[in-house]
């Protein structure tokens, strides 16, 4: 990892045409509602929500989320009835409660009016993050919202970031990635992203393997927000 100092002179040399974002646990303050929803989703079934559980899933899709769920823990449930399960614990919330992370509005309005186009990588699906994003007024600044379950491929492969790219005919080393989880920001970092990992407690529970796993680490946006300015 770089120090702010020399990430600076790292982002403009990279002429940064293209910014990727995550949203729960980046953009939006959802990870703890997604925590809440593990610990009611395992109570009901009579058990502690399992070591590990919230890390393993939190870059899978909610359809590969309930298939490895189901194949690790509830063989004889169903997929489906699993994800229709998770969506009513949370369309709610997303469409009326969950908030935008301090200062996260800010920088997408910097980061564009330097020219820089935006776009979302995200493991949530269409039905809760767009009615989310519209009524937090920054779903316009968005291009491109893609999402794991439409490429079917988590984000433990680069495919989500490399479409992107594709998409938007530039060059890897011209794009930034913005990630909380570690598996994700990982990810990005291995395949060549300019990335920046997101401090989020829900997600990033071994705070020095955040830190070895992305150029820069931050607590906050308000961080990245003085960099650009």
């Amino acid at each position: 990892m770089t120090s702010l100092q020399n990430y600076t002179m790292q982002f403009l040399d990279h002429d940064i045409r293209l910014a990727i974002f995550d949203l729960d646990g980046t953009l939006l303050q959802s990870t703890s509602l997604w925590s809440d929803i593990d610990v009611a989703f395992f109570a009901k079934r009579g058990m502690d929500v399992p070591d590990q559980y919230g890390i393993n899933i939190v870059h899978m899709g909610l359809e590969e989320g309930a298939q490895w769920t189901t194949k690790t823990f509830f063989p004889n449930e169903k997929p489906e009835d699993i994800i229709a399960e998770w969506r009513m614990m949370s369309q709610k919330a997303y469409e009326e409660e969950i908030p935008l992370a301090p200062f996260a509005k800010e920088t997408l309005e910097a980061m564009a009016s330097f020219g820089v186009k935006l776009a979302v990588a995200t493991a949530n699906s269409k039905e809760l993050y767009e009615p989310c994003l519209k009524r937090l007024q920054i779903f316009d600044y968005f291009e491109e919202i893609l999402d794991v379950n439409t490429i079917n491929a988590s984000k433990r492969s680069s495919k989500i970031y490399d479409e992107l790219t594709s998409r938007f005919h530039v060059k890897k080393e011209n794009v930034i990635v913005f990630e909380d989880a570690l598996e994700a920001m990982s990810t990005a970092y291995k395949a060549g992203y300019l990335t920046v990992g997101i401090f989020d407690p829900f997600t990033t529970k071994d705070e020095e393997a955040g830190k070895a796993n992305c150029n820069i680490f931050i607590k906050q946006w308000r961080e990245f927000l003085d960099l650009l300015h």
